[in-house]
């Protein structure tokens, strides 16, 4: 089977075989074109079959007379006789074939039970380490290119949105130390995200750890304030409003 990897950078794996007959993992796709790779990626990142014209001018934004869509022929030709099986062309356009394995389907797919509504027990398999690492990863990090902006910004969203559901999870079953584990991965994707925060401070009051609660929260008001002018909403304060009233006000460490 064909994989590609797309979170945390560019892997592919399957579109050769060495002499006993296994997959061949090109662990950065240096084998291929520079072509081939951001048509890969931008294949792989796709819902929905991609409009041959609008895919090689956002591919080859700089070319002219036709030369985007010579372009795109030759990155799909360097596929040489494995391209048949990777990219699947149809009246609708260019896509991955059905049978190749993308890291970012199989995220999305995670993240959508994750946060479906009606979903109330998430499975096991979308809890493990495994899972959260998966949403740990960001899109193609080293790759700045004009066409990937929207879904690197569409997956950041989804995937601290899938952090806090997994950290939550996490800590209802009393699993504190992952549900924390989640929590900073979610922090990590935005700082200043409070629902983030406030999933880590819930998994140490859960804990009973009332000064990695306070702490917790300090630093992240200070942080707020330093650096955007606001304060935590009411849903946090209250969090941490009975271990303030026990134990006094909660001291801002003011930074820089």
């Amino acid at each position: 089977m064909i994989r590609i990897e797309v979170l945390g950078g560019f892997r592919v794996a399957g579109l050769g075989a060495d002499d006993a007959g296994s997959a061949v993992l090109d662990p950065t796709g240096v084998s291929l074109s520079d072509g081939t790779r951001r048509l890969i990626a931008a294949l792989a990142i796709r819902t929905r079959p991609a409009d041959r014209g609008t895919l090689a001018a956002q591919l080859w934004p700089e070319a002219r007379d036709g030369r985007a869509a010579s372009s795109l022929r030759s990155a799909i030709a360097r596929l040489g006789s494995g391209g048949r099986e990777i990219v699947d062309s149809s009246s609708g356009g260019l896509e991955l074939h059905e049978a190749v394995a993308v890291d970012l389907r199989a995220a999305r797919a995670t993240a959508a039970r994750l946060l479906e509504p009606q979903h109330d027990v998430p499975d096991d398999a979308d809890l493990s380490p495994a899972a959260v690492d998966l949403f740990g990863a960001a899109l193609l990090p080293d790759w700045f290119d004009g066409w990937l902006e929207p879904a690197a910004e569409e997956w950041r969203h989804l995937r601290v949105n899938a952090l806090e559901a997994q950290s939550d999870a996490l800590r209802l079953r009393a699993r504190l130390h992952e549900a924390a584990r989640a929590a900073r991965r979610a922090i990590d994707v935005d700082p200043l995200r409070e629902t983030a925060q406030r999933c880590l401070i819930a998994v140490h009051v859960a804990a009973g750890n009332q000064s990695d609660a306070l702490r917790a929260f300090a630093d992240y008001r200070a942080r707020l304030d330093r650096e955007v002018g606001l304060q935590p909403t009411a849903m946090l304060t209250d969090l941490v409003a009975g271990l303030r009233q026990r134990t006094g006000p909660v001291a801002v460490r003011r930074i820089g």
